[in-house]
């Protein structure tokens, strides 16, 4: 992770010191594997606003660094079942293990996360 200048990419988008020490730090510690959701990130980089922190997420996987993921998660256990690329990647059903069924994807059964693809 030393070698990408993550203050360049907070610069990028007018975020100062304290997002960029955050964000320097978590990611000092990730692990190739890892997963996070979007709440998480804002609560631990503590941006000036969502969007900026999505602006920043979108630089860190166009770099490679992270790995934008849609999971489809049970509705009844609220555990993922699979993980997929895009929202257009997710089928219209899927077999909820969780659960033994068929089940019909609805948009709450999705959520956006961040995967590490190298680690800190």
């Amino acid at each position: 992770m030393s070698s990408i200048n993550l203050g360049n990419i907070t610069s990028k988008f007018h975020e100062g010191l304290g997002p960029t020490v955050r964000l320097n730090r978590l990611a000092s510690h990730w692990h190739a594997g890892e997963v996070y959701t979007f709440d998480h990130l804002y609560q631990e980089i503590s941006p000036s606003s969502p969007t900026n922190l999505s602006l920043i997420l979108a630089e860190l996987v166009r770099r490679g660094l992270l790995e934008k993921l849609v999971r489809v998660e049970s509705p009844f256990t609220g555990g993922g079942i699979r993980d997929f690329g895009s929202v257009e990647d997710v089928p219209e059903t899927i077999y909820d293990f969780h659960s033994d069924r068929e089940i019909e994807i609805q948009p709450d059964n999705l959520r956006v996360l961040f995967r590490v693809r190298h680690g800190g």
